[in-house]
């Protein structure tokens, strides 16, 4: 039952935000109660912590993984960085909710702590890989490693706020596609 809720509650916030996520659209979903919710989550806030948390775990996991099988081919990964943003399994909704989080006044402090960790840690993921790009003489010495990581992160979340503003995923694509690798390109 857990595994169930947080699966229709990551897609209200993923729809929505913090302010779609609704106990009772959960409850009818499931064809529950809400009190058998709540028996699980205390209230809206500890939902929307476990949400974030697991999907947030899931996301840092997968730039770390990323990262270890591109190690070494700076090029390689920042292609496929790119490319994951036009996969046909990226949802445009899952880019959608790290923006409607990060953006909502409404936000929880708990849950506010929670989005500014995860982008920290995708952050941290970007100083390594390019740590590992200037060591291994993929990028110039010159570089400012956190400054790069910044600026390729603000390029990321650009793309997933300008991609909802696209008539479609081909037409973002044509406009924004290889952004990224045009950025890496300057840094060799």
């Amino acid at each position: 039952m857990k595994d169930a809720i947080l699966k229709l509650a990551e897609a209200q916030l993923m729809t929505g935000g913090y302010g779609k996520l609704n106990f009772g659209q959960i409850a009818t979903a499931l064809d529950t109660t809400r009190a058998n919710l709540h028996y699980h989550f205390k209230n809206k806030e500890s939902l929307a912590i476990a949400v974030t948390e697991d999907f947030g775990t899931r996301q840092v996991a997968a730039f770390h993984a990323m990262r270890d099988a591109f190690k070494g081919n700076f090029a390689g990964y920042v292609q496929m960085l790119d490319d994951s943003f036009w996969a046909p399994e990226t949802d445009p909704e899952d880019l959608r909710s790290c923006t409607l989080l990060a953006a909502d006044p409404d936000l929880p402090a708990p849950l506010r702590v929670l989005t500014e960790a995860f982008y920290r840690d995708v952050n941290a993921s970007l100083v390594a890989t390019l740590e590992d790009a200037k060591a291994a003489g993929e990028i110039r010495s010159d570089i400012d490693c956190q400054r790069e990581a910044n600026r390729a992160h603000t390029l990321m979340m650009g793309l997933m706020t300008s991609i909802q503003h696209m008539p479609n995923r081909d037409a973002a694509r044509a406009a924004l596609g290889g952004l990224l690798t045009d950025w890496a390109a300057g840094l060799t």
